[in-house]
């Protein structure tokens, strides 16, 4: 039974978040600039929502503020409440 090993490297995109890049057919301890593994994280091909996580819970949290909103003015419209 053959078994393979998948390995990462870990790269700083900001002060606190890090993105792990799958290494592939390089030798354990070959020296990668970070646009290399940049360049090989795009060749993978990454979701959205695992890309970018909190843009995701953002936007998602953003369209439940808006669908909020937009059922309270229909609830004070139907109630019978005007703007002027």
């Amino acid at each position: 039974m053959a078994t393979s090993n998948q390995y990462f490297n870990l790269v700083q995109t900001g002060k606190s978040s890090w993105v792990a890049v799958p290494i592939q057919n390089t030798t354990i301890g070959e020296s990668q600039t970070s646009e290399d593994l940049f360049h090989e994280a795009a060749s993978n091909h990454i979701t959205f929502t695992e890309r970018f996580p909190r843009l995701t819970i953002a936007m998602v949290a953003v369209m439940i503020l808006a669908a909020t909103l937009t059922t309270e003015v229909e609830v004070l419209r139907g109630a019978g409440f005007f703007w002027q």
